[in-house]
């Protein structure tokens, strides 16, 4: 699996979601903005890791 790929498309997700959040009232009185970046940034860092793991070779 590419997780490269799988990260980058998460990291946009959070830009596009803080985009939404500063410059439209689309989340004016709900903090589900904060609760998908949060989870969002759960899986940056969980397809990171794997992107960027090394692999031992025997």
């Amino acid at each position: 699996m590419n997780y490269k790929i799988l990260m980058c498309i998460t990291a946009f997700l959070i830009i596009v979601n803080l985009i939404t959040q500063f410059f439209t009232n689309f989340w004016v009185n709900v903090n589900y903005s904060d609760s998908i970046n949060s989870v969002l940034g759960i899986f940056l860092i969980l397809f990171g890791t794997q992107a960027f793991s090394k692999k031992t070779k025997l």
